[in-house]
């Protein structure tokens, strides 16, 4: 009986999308105003709207209707309203150009929200100049693909008498909170304040999407269990990617480069548990992976590649395992403040070892310590990185590796890869 009562409302929402009238906008039509089209429109019609600039306050969507663009038709929020806000169930987005949001220090306005909403799609839009860009509140089984999501912080950005960058007056590009089973794909995000935000969301897949000049965070999320994120490029934002308070989570084939400062990382794991990074590379960031209080995880086959420090692994991080991954030229290839080491490096390629392969099986014969004293030294006294490349830094560290008194001794990789470790990319 209940098998039969789902497929009758599966059937009654395909008949209602499929024959649903369509009601054309433009500015010289009959019809020149989204909201009165949202007014005239039935659940499953289509709005489609033709190219040129509206301007109408907030519009409000409580219908599930199709709201399409031909042409890219500008929806202009004058930078006092949010501009669109979707308040109903089944509701797709597609073809707009949704800009100037107004600001506020106590609304999360946005380009476009939505809010306890199930199956609305977002598609081939492009947002400028917004508070917030796209934003899904309490929300299942969304999508977001193919966007361009542009915000104002570059231009924006306040400097301390350090010259660091504050974040003000900016909301995210595309921020989620408390949603399920959602799809981020294709997207591409910049000058924001992070580029992807989620918390509290669960069961969903970020994939294929660039992420790049954002004012703090390419990728943060905080609390968000069981997701996925595939095949996505972020680059040059101001801290990298944060991700925190999080368990069970699916990293793999992502690019985490030119994420360059003084407190900025590939990515930060902080509080980061029983998940898997896999096929990664991590490319002249200022540090690879932070790792604060991160247990349980297996980071395998991934590429370090000119970082200034490839890992930074803090004693608080346990049981986690390091296997085939490649470490080349990087300026310190492990960091920790333990003499201690919770965790097992295997069978990883470390482009500085100089050891021998006398039986010819790929494994180094003689155990690679991947923490030096100079990085040790540095890690605790900054001001020592002046020395950095000095025949006196070379001495100091080879003794120290055939003698251990400082470095942690049990750091260490018994079969250190001779070549490096080629994985299908």
């Amino acid at each position: 009986m209940k098998k039969l009562l789902c497929i009758k409302i599966v059937a009654l929402f395909l008949y209602t999308f499929s024959y649903g009238k369509t009601i054309t906008v433009c500015p010289t039509c009959e019809i020149s105003s989204i909201k009165k089209a949202l007014e005239l429109a039935d659940n499953g019609d289509t709005i489609l709207i033709k190219k040129g600039i509206y301007k109408e306050g907030n519009i409000l969507v409580k219908k599930s209707v199709k709201i399409i663009g031909e042409g890219y038709p500008i929806i202009d929020g004058q930078k006092k309203y949010e501009v669109i806000t979707v308040k109903a169930n089944n509701v797709l987005v597609k073809g707009l150009v949704i800009q100037n949001s107004g600001k506020s220090d106590i609304e999360d306005i946005a380009g476009i929200k939505f809010f306890r909403t199930k199956n609305c799609r977002i598609e081939d839009c492009i947002l400028k100049n917004n508070f917030w860009g796209i934003y899904f509140a309490a929300s299942k089984n969304g999508v977001i693909k193919n966007n361009k999501v542009y915000g104002p912080a570059k231009l924006k950005y306040l400097k301390s008498a350090f010259g660091t960058r504050i974040e003000t007056n900016f909301g995210n590009a595309i921020h989620l909170w408390h949603c399920k089973n959602m799809l981020v794909e294709g997207n591409h995000v910049k000058n924001h304040r992070d580029g992807i935000y989620f918390e509290f969301v669960k069961n969903s897949t970020i994939v294929g999407n660039i992420s790049e000049e954002n004012l703090r965070y390419g990728l943060h999320f905080m609390f968000s269990n069981k997701d996925n994120y595939i095949n996505n490029v972020f680059r040059k934002n101001g801290a990298g990617v944060a991700v925190m308070y999080t368990k069970y989570v699916y990293m793999a084939n992502n690019r985490f480069e030119y994420n360059w400062g003084p407190v900025s990382y590939g990515i930060l794991l902080k509080e980061f548990y029983d998940s898997y990074i896999y096929h990664n590379t991590f490319y002249k960031n200022t540090t690879g992976i932070f790792s604060d209080n991160s247990n349980r995880t297996i980071i395998e086959e991934n590429d370090f590649i000119e970082n200034g420090w490839a890992l930074r692994i803090w004693a608080n991080s346990q049981n986690n395992i390091f296997k085939h991954n490649n470490f080349i030229s990087n300026t310190f290839n492990v960091a920790t403040n333990s003499f201690q080491n919770p965790n097992t490096y295997t069978e990883n390629y470390w482009s500085d070892y100089k050891g021998y392969d006398l039986n010819h099986d790929g494994i180094g014969d003689v155990p690679y310590r991947p923490v030096s004293l100079f990085g040790y030294l540095s890690e605790n006294y900054s001001q020592s990185v002046i020395l950095s490349r000095s025949f006196f830094v070379y001495l100091l560290d080879l003794t120290e590796r055939m003698f251990p008194m400082l470095i942690p001794s049990k750091l260490v990789d018994n079969r250190p890869l001779m070549r490096r470790y080629e994985w299908s990319k």
